[in-house]
C-alpha cells in the first residue's frame, strides 16, 4: 500500500511567506555590517518623533509604519517572534485566508505603531519588531477559538492580559527596542486591540 506523504512544513502559505520574510530580513541586516544596521534601524524602524517634528517626511516614514516590522534587535527577540507568528498565524490563515490574514497583520502592524505613537510622540527611539502584528493575529487566534467553541468560558481580556505578560517579559532580555530602551507595551497592546476590531470584518469576507 502507497502511503500518502505529508510536507515537512505543514503551514499556509502566506503564513510560511511572512516568517520567510522576517527571517531573510533579520539575516540581510546581519551580513550588511553594523553601520549599515544602524542606519536601517533610524530609517526603517518606526521614530515616533519623525512623524511629530515639524521637518517633511522623507520617504522612508512613509513605509516605515510597515517596514519596521521586518527588523528584529537580535537572534533571540527573532526567534520569540517566528515561533508565535508560526503558532497564531497559521490558526487565522486557515480562518479567514491568506490575503486577509496578511491584511490583519500589516494593518495590526500599523494600528500598533499608531498607538504607540499616540503615548509617546516624542520620542526617538526606533520601534523595530513584529510583535505588534502578532498580537493582532493572536487576539483573531482567540476569537476564532471562541467561535469554534474551543476556548471555554475564559474572558477574552484575561487572555489578552496573560498574552501581553508572556510576550513582553522575554523580550526585556532581547533589544526589543534599539540601545536598551524600554519595550513597546503600548504597540503590543494597540495590535491586540486592532486584531479584536478587525478580525470581525476579516472574518466575514470571502478568503
Amino acid at each position: 500500500m502507497a502511503r500518502s506523504s505529508e510536507p515537512a512544513i505543514n503551514l499556509p502559505p502566506a503564513t510560511l511567506a511572512l516568517i520567510v520574510l522576517v527571517f531573510v530580513a533579520h539575516v540581510a541586516l546581519l551580513l550588511m555590517g553594523d553601520d549599515a544596521r544602524w542606519v536601517a534601524y533610524d530609517q526603517f524602524g518606526f521614530v515616533p518623533l519623525r512623524y511629530s517634528a515639524r521637518a517633511p517626511l522623507d520617504w522612508p516614514a512613509y513605509v516605515a509604519p510597515f517596514t519596521y516590522l521586518f527588523i528584529h534587535g537580535d537572534w533571540m527577540h527573532l526567534g520569540i517572534n517566528l515561533v508565535t507568528l508560526t503558532a497564531f498565524g497559521a490558526g487565522v490563515e486557515r480562518r479567514i485566508g491568506a490575503f486577509n490574514t496578511v491584511s490583519l497583520f500589516f494593518l495590526s502592524g500599523a494600528i500598533a505603531a499608531g498607538a504607540h505613537f499616540a503615548v509617546y510622540t516624542n520620542s526617538a527611539e526606533p520601534v523595530i519588531g513584529a510583535s505588534g502584528a502578532i498580537s493582532g493575529l493572536m487576539s483573531a487566534a482567540l476569537l476564532a477559538l471562541r467561535e469554534s467553541g474551543r476556548m471555554g468560558r475564559s474572558p477574552i481580556f484575561v487572555m489578552a492580559a496573560l498574552w501581553i505578560a508572556a510576550f513582553t517579559l522575554p523580550d526585556l532580555f532581547s533589544n526589543q527596542l534599539v540601545q536598551g530602551a524600554s519595550v513597546a507595551w503600548v504597540a503590543h497592546i494597540g495590535g491586540f486591540v486592532a486584531g479584536l476590531v478587525l478580525y470581525r470584518f476579516f472574518a466575514g469576507r470571502p478568503a
